[in-house]
C-alpha cells in the first residue's frame, strides 16, 4: 500500500533519504571521532531540523539528550567530548533516526534546513558548512 502525503507535500524518494541518512552519519561521526564546537554545531543543525520538519521519533530525542549532555559538559569545563557510552547512544539514536527521516516530505525537510539556517546564523553558530 502506497503512503498517502497532504497535498502538496512532495515524498522523500530513497536517493534522498540515502544521502541524507549519510549526512547525518557521517556528522555524527565527525563528532564522535573529533569532537569540536563545529562538529558538535553541524549534528545539532541537522537534528534541529529534523525536528522542525515534523519527526517524531524516540530516537530523535535519544540524540537530542545526548547532545545536551555533552553541552552541558562543555560549559562546565569548556572541552567538547563524548564518552563512550554518549558515542554509543549516538551511533543507535542516529540509526533510528535514519528510518523514521523517510517519513519527512522533502518540501517540509528544506523549509526545516532554511529555518534552522537562518537562526543559527543570527546567533552565530558555526558548522562545517560554514567553514571552508
Amino acid at each position: 500500500m502506497r503512503r498517502r502525503l497532504p497535498k502538496g507535500n512532495v515524498p522523500m524518494v530513497t536517493e534522498t533519504h540515502r544521502r541524507l541518512a549519510l549526512e547525518l552519519r557521517l556528522a555524527a561521526e565527525a563528532l564522535i571521532g573529533a569532537p569540536s564546537p563545529v562538529t558538535y554545531n553541524t549534528l545539532s543543525k541537522m537534528l534541529a531540523a529534523l525536528n522542525r520538519a515534523g519527526l517524531v521519533a524516540p530516537a530523535l530525542d535519544r540524540a537530542t539528550d545526548t547532545l545536551n549532555a555533552v553541552v552541558d559538559r562543555f560549559e562546565r569545563i569548556g572541552k567538547v567530548g563524548l564518552k563512550d557510552t554518549e558515542a554509543a547512544a549516538l551511533r543507535q539514536a542516529v540509526a533510528g533516526i535514519d528510518g523514521a527521516m523517510v517519513r519527512i516530505p522533502v518540501n517540509k525537510f528544506s523549509e526545516a534546513v532554511a529555518a534552522v539556517e537562518v537562526f543559527c546564523d543570527a546567533i552565530g553558530a558555526k558548522s562545517s558548512e560554514d567553514i571552508t
